[in-house]
Formats: structure tokens, C-alpha cells, sequence
């Protein structure tokens, strides 16, 4: 059974997790949480380094099930690079 998609205002996007659902909540974290790895730790290994390629699988195994969950717009965000002061 797929999880309801209960999502905030476009405006609102990601401000506010108690919006989601508990699964989404948790993918949409994970997928945070991999992509701050992705940008603080990875680029510090080897790409040879078996913990990039984890890395890298995990980072898109979360994305699929984003877009599962019906959250892509969401997980669109969070690949984007932020603003750079």
C-alpha cells in the first residue's frame, strides 16, 4: 500500500516536517543527511574508496524512494546547491 502524500504549500516546502507522514519524514532526512555526506565527506576520500560508491547508491536508492512517497519536487530541492554567501 502506497503512503498517503500529505504535503505543505509549495511556499512552505520542507519548512515544516510534522507535514509528512512518518515514512516521508524519515526519506526525506535520510536524503539530507546523504547529501550533506556527499558534499562534507566525499570529496575528502579517494573516489576509489569503497564508502563513495555506498555513498553515491544509497544517495540515489533515497532519491527513488522519494519519488516513490510522491515527494520528487521535494527531493529536486534538496539536490539543488544552496545559496553561497
Amino acid at each position: 500500500m502506497r503512503a498517503a502524500c500529505v504535503k505543505a504549500p509549495k511556499a512552505h516546502l520542507m519548512n515544516n516536517l510534522s507535514s509528512y507522514t512518518p515514512l516521508q519524514q524519515h526519506a526525506l532526512t535520510r536524503f539530507g543527511r546523504l547529501k550533506m555526506v556527499q558534499r562534507d565527506v566525499l570529496p575528502q576520500l579517494d573516489a576509489s574508496d569503497f564508502r563513495v560508491k555506498l555513498t553515491l547508491k544509497a544517495l540515489y536508492a533515497t532519491y527513488r524512494d522519494l519519488q516513490e512517497l510522491g515527494l520528487e519536487e521535494e527531493a529536486r530541492l534538496l539536490r539543488e546547491p544552496g545559496p553561497t554567501s
